[in-house]
């Protein structure tokens, strides 16, 4: 597979886990929504004046979890597959000895094409030591040698 296939099956991947994530969590704030500010004057055992106030919060939480996800969809669509990167930065696919990364998202491993990918910001101390590294450089991360192999 050449370096702009590659890069583009891992956006469509992280694309779509953040798709799936956002679905998943807007119903979840719907659910709560339904059991919370459903119906305010009908109250069940296991709808108690505190079990609501945890649902509240929990919608918060939910809330800014989605607020992030929706902001690292914006990053990733700024990445385009055709822009291909020789050093590790912004918007870079990056394949060391020690894992594959996506460089610019939050995201949790997801797979394509057989190999598993991490999405990182540029703020992640593994990043920041790769950072501006390309193809056989180096760098110690928190006592671990980890070489970088490939960056589209």
């Amino acid at each position: 597979m050449d370096r702009i296939e590659l890069k583009k099956a891992v956006l469509d991947a992280a694309r779509t886990r953040l798709g799936e994530l956002e679905n998943d969590l807007r119903a979840r704030i719907a659910e709560l929504r339904a059991v919370t500010i459903g119906d305010e004057n009908s109250e069940s055992a296991s709808q108690t004046e505190h079990t609501r106030g945890g649902d509240v919060d929990l919608m918060s939480s939910l809330g800014a979890q989605l607020e992030h996800v929706l902001q690292d969809a914006e990053r990733l669509e700024r990445m385009a597959p055709v822009e291909l990167l020789d050093s590790v930065g912004f918007g870079a696919v990056v394949h060391t000895d020690q894992r594959n990364l996506l460089v610019g998202v939050s995201l949790e491993e997801f797979e394509t094409n057989g190999r598993r990918y991490l999405g990182v910001t540029a703020k992640a101390p593994l990043v920041q030591a790769l950072l501006g590294l390309r193809a056989g450089d180096s760098a110690q991360v928190q006592g671990v040698s980890c070489t970088v192999q490939e960056v589209c």
